[in-house]
């Protein structure tokens, strides 16, 4: 039951995010309007879609958490993981450096360089180091409240037990 849960979660994710990055996409190969005006359309739906990102990645640790407390699998994490990644790439090496080179176009901004997409592999970096520790320590405090059961061990061979006195 809960990997449906989290699967349907992720399904609504990747589709709210994709729509979320195409509306931002769309807005810069739009013409008829100012170049200002298109860029503050264009940051409208980025942020729009970098704040959904992080919501979302947080619903879907949260729900892969509790599926991995429950199922002892962890591959919804790293399912995650890669939901984060690959939206992280498509907004800051995809959008960033279309939206970098919309405004040198433009004349809307004099930078040489972009910063985007090294905030993105810093964040998807830092995104699996938090998703490895998370996984670590979930697995360490359910063995903690948990443990798996010893088995009985049999007894040495040269214990005798004697017959007389029991």
């Amino acid at each position: 039951m809960w990997n449906k849960i989290y699967l349907i979660i992720l399904a609504a994710a990747i589709l709210l995010s994709g729509v979320l990055t195409y509306l931002a996409y769309s807005k810069l190969q739009s013409s008829g309007f100012a170049p200002a005006t298109i860029a503050e359309t264009y940051n409208y739906y980025a942020n729009l879609g970098s704040i959904f990102l992080w919501i979302s990645t947080l619903i879907l640790l949260i729900s892969a958490n509790v599926a991995f407390w429950k199922l002892r699998k962890s591959w919804a994490l790293w399912i995650t993981l890669l939901y984060f990644a690959v939206f992280t790439v498509l907004q800051t090496f995809w959008l960033g450096q279309s939206f970098f080179h919309f405004k040198q176009d433009n004349k809307l901004s004099n930078d040489i360089l972009s910063f985007s997409p090294f905030l993105g592999i810093t964040l998807i970096v830092l995104m699996a180091i938090f998703v490895f520790f998370n996984q670590y320590l979930v697995k360490r405090l359910h063995d903690k409240m948990y443990p798996q059961q010893q088995p009985i061990e049999d007894l040495p061979e040269d214990v005798s037990i004697d017959e007389n006195k029991a």
